[in-house]
Order: C-alpha cells, then sequence, then structure tokens
C-alpha cells in the first residue's frame, strides 16, 4: 500500500502566534524591560511624535456660553507691562451701541473690578477672516 503525504502547511502555526501577540501588545502583558514591551513604547512614542498637528484640534477657542455670566473672557498672561486677554466679538457685539474700545473696557472693568487701560488691541480673525474676538493688553 502507498503511502499518503500530506501537504504541509507552513503557514499552519502562525495564526496562533499572530493572536498571541496582538493579545498581549493590547492588554500589556509584556514583563517591563523585555524586547516587545520596549517595542510597544517605541511605536507609542513615535505615534506621538511622528503624528501631524492637523490630527489634532485642541488649540484653545473662544466661545460665548453665557452673556449673563460673563463668560467669554479668557486671560492670556500677565506681565509687568500689563494684562493679556482675548475676548470674544460676541460680548462685545452684546454692547452694541458702544464702540468696541469702549465695550472692550467696560467688560473688563466690570470682570476685574477696577478701571482699566487698554494698551492695544488687535482683531483675532479665523482662516476665513471671520471675526472671533479681540486680543487686549491692558494696565491697571
Amino acid at each position: 500500500m502507498p503511502r499518503v503525504v500530506e501537504p504541509v502547511q507552513p503557514l499552519a502555526g502562525v495564526w496562533p502566534r499572530i493572536k498571541y501577540v496582538v493579545s498581549h501588545a493590547i492588554f500589556w502583558t509584556y514583563e517591563r524591560g523585555s524586547w516587545q514591551y520596549d517595542v510597544i513604547c517605541g511605536v507609542i512614542f513615535a505615534f506621538i511624535v511622528l503624528s501631524p498637528r492637523s490630527w489634532f484640534n485642541d488649540r484653545p477657542s473662544l466661545g460665548l456660553s453665557d452673556l449673563r455670566h460673563r463668560q467669554g473672557v479668557i486671560e492670556i498672561g500677565r506681565t509687568r507691562a500689563g494684562s493679556a486677554y482675548l475676548i470674544d466679538s460676541r460680548l462685545v457685539d452684546s454692547f452694541a451701541p458702544l464702540k468696541p474700545d469702549d465695550a472692550v473696557r467696560s467688560i473688563l472693568k466690570g470682570r476685574l473690578k477696577h478701571p482699566v487701560t487698554i494698551k492695544s488691541m488687535e482683531p483675532v480673525l479665523d482662516k476665513n477672516n471671520v471675526m472671533l474676538g479681540y486680543s487686549v493688553v491692558v494696565t491697571p
């Protein structure tokens, strides 16, 4: 009787190994200091460093949630020369009869509880030239 030779399947044991590697990588079960652990850390680091900024739109933006609570004013920073603020244009527009610089002065006076002098005031526009607000530097 002739002997039947079964075909050799070179990839027969590969799928279980792939599942093993993927499950250990996802559940992070490799020991610290092993080469697998280092590879996973390297992949995460590479993703953080090499991913383009356009994927993440996490810049602070001006927003106005409720005019009654004086939202729409963001303090950027303070120096000896003065304090810098971003003020939402809708908040400034809500003081309609006043000119923008008078409205900004009034908004900041109400927020800071003392009169301020505007040192500089520049419009903040988005990429479509839509007015978002004003960048204001004031002195106390």
